[in-house]
């Protein structure tokens, strides 16, 4: 797999941003360094669509790839991405809750860092859903088991943002 970024998804992976589809370059240089960070795998069909922002034909292109092109894992990560782009967030939580059960089950995921990809976008859609607390412990997996600043980036500003919660509170 490939690895390349997209505020908020990657390329083995490309990276997406959670609320819009805002490009980084390769060398990882973000133009919204605020916005939450998604996976995408690279070579799956449909992913240049999704990171070009054209969600539904990327999508469909995914959808349509057939098992012998892309495993479930693969498909299930740029599936999970591309739903919560268009906050369709009941197959998004599918698509997420199936990327994390491959990413664990799969003889051929056997890189905890392809796990962190699952685990990442999976907390987005959970933080988009408004479960902070299960956004926060799947970022903290991610970031766990792969070092990368992006899944650092989503626990710092997610914890950021709960601590300022609680302030406001107070």
């Amino acid at each position: 797999m490939k690895k390349s970024i997209v505020n908020g998804l990657m390329s083995a992976t490309l990276i997406l941003t959670a609320t819009t589809s805002v490009m980084a370059d390769e060398q990882g240089h973000h133009i919204n360094s605020n916005a939450y960070k998604m996976v995408l795998i690279e070579d799956v069909p449909g992913v240049n669509a999704l990171q070009s922002g054209d969600v539904q034909q990327g999508l469909t292109a995914t959808l349509s790839a057939s098992k012998y092109t892309v495993d479930d894992y693969s498909r299930n990560v740029n599936l999970c991405a591309g739903y919560v782009q268009l906050s369709d967030m009941e197959n998004a939580e599918k698509a997420c809750d199936a990327a994390v059960k491959s990413a664990r089950t799969q003889v051929a995921i056997a890189s905890m860092v392809e796990r962190a990809y699952a685990y990442n976008n999976r907390g987005i859609m959970k933080l988009i859903n408004n479960d902070k607390l299960g956004a926060l412990a799947d970022f903290k997996y991610a970031a766990k088991v792969d070092n990368s600043s992006i899944y650092q980036h989503n626990v710092e500003r997610l914890q950021a943002s709960l601590t300022s919660a609680q302030d406001g509170m107070m």
